[in-house]
């Protein structure tokens, strides 16, 4: 081997190795320790506080009670089909009816979340593009998107509830806004970055107008929004979590809301444990997708 080609094996090995230090998505094993690192802390803080009598025990209940009591009460928040009664009917509490209560309510917000931040991104690069290419547009709009990106987004999810009513309606519309911004301001930066020769070149070649931007500035953009498209997905999670506290009568977040009134802890873990798990699943998804899509660049 040169020198020469000895010295690039060298750089190829100080870049991987500074590129696994820069790696933000932890491995399965890590995620697997964190987890029992989390449980096995709950259980011992629960021994502790439990001693301290019946009512701290469930304020900190145990990792049992959790898994029995927890579990099983979840199955009040069904209401009812596939067979299975639902217990404002009568019916008693059950494992299966937890399963059910969970696996519904979680398909309608994952729903909720997946329309709201599709929607919300495609309308961000769209007002992201117009505004990076129409210089009208763009003085008229930077502004009122830079003020509207520092907002408290989540405490103005019972105004949206307000206008849009209870409905799922409001909570997509919700979702969109937190996410539309976020997308918008990296996309608007991103296309302000793209080294002139990416654009003079192709242009040379006869490339104008739409292609230019499907063929040349689009391609070019996605590395640099790569992270702030994994930014819209948590928030499109929490202002979910936040549209549905407020009067939605489905979702994990109305669950976790009826939990909060009555304290019980054991099931708001529980929950908790789902929403935690639901997310991570669509965020690797999501991250695997603009992986795949931004794969040329690596």
């Amino acid at each position: 081997m040169t020198a020469q080609a000895s010295s690039r094996a060298s750089g190829r090995r100080r870049r991987s190795s500074f590129d696994d230090r820069l790696r933000t998505t932890p491995k399965g094993w890590a995620l697997l320790a964190g987890a029992l690192v989390g449980l096995a802390a709950w259980e011992t803080a629960a021994q502790v506080i439990g001693r301290n009598g019946p009512q701290a025990a469930q304020v900190m209940p145990s990792l049992l009670t959790v898994a029995t009591d927890g579990f099983v009460g979840l199955s009040n928040f069904f209401k009812g089909g596939f067979g299975i009664e639902a217990t404002a009917n009568g019916a008693e509490t059950s494992a299966l009816g937890a399963v059910l209560s969970l696996v519904t309510n979680g398909a309608i917000t994952v729903l909720r979340v997946v329309v709201g931040l599709v929607a919300g991104s495609a309308l961000g690069a769209l007002l992201g593009f117009l505004v990076a290419g129409l210089r009208p547009l763009r003085y008229g709009v930077t502004g009122v998107a830079e003020l509207m990106r520092m907002l408290p987004t989540l405490a103005m999810a019972p105004l949206f509830t307000l206008w849009f009513g209870a409905t799922t309606a409001a909570s997509i519309v919700f979702i969109i806004f937190g996410v539309m911004f976020i997308v918008f301001v990296a996309v608007t930066n991103a296309v302000r970055n793209i080294p002139p020769e990416t654009i003079e070149y192709p242009r040379t070649l006869g490339v104008r107008g739409v292609r230019m931007y499907t063929r040349v500035i689009f391609p070019a953009v996605l590395p640099e929004v790569r992270g702030p498209l994994m930014f819209a997905g948590l928030v499109a999670w929490t202002s979910a979590l936040a549209s549905e506290l407020y009067g939605i009568q489905s979702g994990l977040g109305w669950m976790l809301g009826e939990t909060l009134k009555f304290s019980l802890v054991g099931q708001m873990v529980v929950i908790a444990i789902v929403y935690s798990a639901l997310a991570l699943g669509t965020m690797r998804a999501m991250s695997w997708g603009v992986g795949r899509a931004t794969a040329w660049n690596d």
